[in-house]
């Protein structure tokens, strides 16, 4: 079911791309909500609600986007996403194609777990991560994977099999590594009842190469000027063309820096950016760093992985 409203603080406040409400019916017969679904699929796109989400990418790859956060993802992937943040996960597919159960849901509301905790003091750890994931957490490490695992498992089990599985899988969450994704949490989403035209389009700019997405070249294929494109996109999301590209450039510029070892002046034209200045600067207004630093902190949290691979240590956090 989804209901919409507008948001009348969203252009006041620079904006989002509108997101959807998605309600889910009152479950009478259990403690929370565990599924899987295909992509594409009705419930796989630009949402929010107010339960916690714990997010398996099963098989695949593409681009996510929770909060203000966009970058790429790959099979495996676990993402807990706090209350009322928006995210989406975007695949590229040829005419007809469909990922059979591509991703794996856990859903509980904050009613649940705050009497879980409140009931279990043993269960105390959990309210800062909780607390995190309104920034949206990628979980990372050889420990996310066997959680991911466990998270699919759950499908078989039924009543308080399944039950104490979720709890276990919940506390040992606490015990991976993991990152913020989000740059800052805007409970205030907006809806729009041309949310499908969004997803559309967002799900055609995800898809594409970011060095080769040409502001002049999307405008053409769509019959407009790129004056009429730009006031048309930022009347359906809330903010500039120009803003959400570089969004995209930087998010697929941080990939290349973990998981390559290119030159930054290679990442950087091969983001898109025209020169390092501009790049540099971009990056360093998205995420608070040089792409240099970036790189660097990626490397002492992989650092870190592996020594946690070792010696079990708690949680380890990258802002």
């Amino acid at each position: 079911m989804v209901a919409t409203r507008a948001d009348r603080n969203d252009r006041r406040r620079g904006g989002r791309i509108p997101a959807i409400l998605e309600l889910f019916p009152d479950q009478k017969v259990e403690s929370f909500r565990w599924h899987r679904h295909d992509y594409p699929a009705p419930i796989a796109c630009w949402n929010y609600h107010p339960e916690y989400e714990l997010h398996l990418i099963t098989h695949g790859a593409g681009r996510v986007m929770i909060g203000d956060h966009i970058g790429p993802f790959e099979a495996r992937q676990l993402v807990l996403v706090g209350p009322d943040l928006p995210h989406a996960w975007f695949s590229p597919l040829g005419e007809g194609e469909v990922m059979a159960g591509r991703d794996v849901v856990l859903q509980f509301s904050q009613s649940w777990i705050d009497g879980l905790i409140g009931l279990c003091p043993e269960l105390a750890g959990l309210s800062q991560m909780l607390a995190e994931s309104r920034h949206g957490l990628e979980f990372s490490g050889e420990q996310a994977l066997r959680c991911g695992a466990r998270l699919e498992e759950l499908g078989e089990r039924t009543g308080g099999a399944r039950l104490a599985g979720a709890i276990a899988l919940l506390a040992d969450l606490t015990r991976c590594s993991w990152r913020r994704l989000a740059t800052r949490h805007d409970p205030e989403t907006p809806e729009t009842t041309k949310g499908g035209q969004i997803a559309r389009l967002v799900r055609q700019l995800l898809a594409a190469d970011p060095a080769e997405i040409r502001h002049e070249r999307i405008a053409a294929s769509l019959g407009m000027t790129a004056s009429t494109f730009s006031r048309q996109f930022r009347a359906l999301t809330g903010e500039s063309f120009m803003g959400f590209l570089q969004r995209l450039r930087i998010g697929h510029a941080c990939h290349l820096l973990t998981t390559t070892p290119l030159a930054v002046t290679d990442i950087c034209r091969a983001s898109g950016f025209g020169n390092l200045s501009n790049f540099n600067r971009a990056f360093l207004s998205l995420r608070g760093c040089t792409p240099r630093q970036f790189r660097q902190q990626a490397r002492q949290i992989a650092m870190a992985e592996t020594r946690a691979a070792v010696v079990p240590s708690e949680g380890l956090v990258l802002s």
